[in-house]
């Protein structure tokens, strides 16, 4: 009686029902935050350690990046053999779209990655991890763009508010702060760009391709680019070298199962609920990193940190509850 009752005033307004999002991608999107917040404190941990703390400047952040990225893409790799998802790798050689995660892996990870651990070097996890966390800025805008994502008001003032909180971040270094405090801070931007830019072109290419897959490829393509390409012209063998015979190793293995879940849990989340909702929960990591950070590393924040994160992380609930994610292929309509 009353579910025809409330069909019948559905039907009298005409008002389209919303797609009904899956809850399970908004858990992904909060496990990938989690992860990747202590990804980062484990990142800062090994570059204060040997043989990396004594390393060049220049090639120590990006053995470390690279080594990261082997780590992650292994436990990707044992994960996706675990759930019988190897075979699915062929699909990205028989479909344009599902090559486009490549791309999408050069700009997440040896541009947005390499600008990310020099941000950690230069001016601190808890400073990059705060300024990084404003990609969702980046992504959306990309997404409505190229997606078609449709944001509203109250979803650019999310966005807006996300980058003030960045702004407050970085407005004065905190006393004693390291040298090249605000070069950290332009390569976290960097790494802010990568990955706003990585998140549309995966969600193009999951089209195609299981998200898993997806996240495992985009991470293995930056693998074979760091040790191909990156880490040969800054000389980073050496130190890789003096890494495989360090106690920094373990730890960056192990560092790289949080790697790999923020990764995978990233990317499932993209493609269930869309990038406008996916970057921001992620973003979060932010304060996850504070706290992960007050805990193993003993940091100890200044006001304007916090306050700043918080803005930021205020931005990012706008943003999830204001932007709708795009219609799910299997709530399309069937003559779509």
């Amino acid at each position: 009686m009353n579910s025809s009752a409330g069909a019948a005033g559905r039907e009298k307004t005409g008002a389209p029902r919303a797609p009904r999002l899956p809850r399970i991608g908004f858990v992904y999107g909060f496990a990938s935050g989690v992860l990747w917040g202590l990804d980062g404190v484990v990142l800062g941990i090994v570059l204060g350690m040997a043989p990396f703390a004594g390393g060049s400047a220049v090639s120590a952040p990006l053995a470390v990046a690279g080594l990261h990225d082997a780590a992650s893409c292994l436990w990707m790799l044992v994960f996706d053999g675990a759930t019988g998802r190897l075979g699915q790798f062929r699909r990205l050689f028989a479909s344009r779209r599902g090559r486009v995660i490549w791309l999408a892996a050069l700009f997440g990870g040896p541009i947005a990655m390499s600008g990310y651990v020099y941000g950690i070097r230069f001016a601190g996890a808890a400073y990059t991890l705060a300024i990084s966390a404003t990609y969702p800025a980046v992504g959306t805008l990309l997404a409505v763009v190229f997606l078609r994502e449709r944001v509203t008001r109250l979803g650019w003032l999310g966005v807006f508010v996300t980058m003030a909180g960045a702004i407050l971040v970085t407005y004065t270094p905190p006393a004693g702060s390291p040298e090249h405090f605000y070069l950290g801070i332009g390569l976290a931007l960097l790494a802010t760009f990568g990955w706003g830019v990585e998140g549309v072109l995966a969600i193009h290419s999951m089209e195609v391709i299981d998200a898993a897959v997806a996240g495992t490829i985009r991470m293995a393509t930056s693998v074979v680019i760091y040790f191909a390409l990156v880490i040969p012209l800054t000389g980073g063998y050496a130190m890789i070298w003096e890494a495989l015979q360090a106690p920094s190793l373990r730890i960056l293995v192990l560092g790289g199962i949080a790697g790999a879940g923020a990764y995978l849990s990233y990317y499932a989340a993209n493609h269930l609920i869309g990038a406008s909702r996916a970057m921001p929960l992620n973003a979060m990591y932010a304060l996850w990193a504070i706290l992960f950070g007050v805990v193993f590393t003993g940091l100890h924040p200044t006001w304007q940190l916090v306050v700043g994160v918080l803005v930021t992380l205020s931005g990012a609930i706008l943003v999830v509850n204001a932007a709708p994610a795009p219609l799910l292929e299997a709530e399309r309509p069937a003559h779509e």
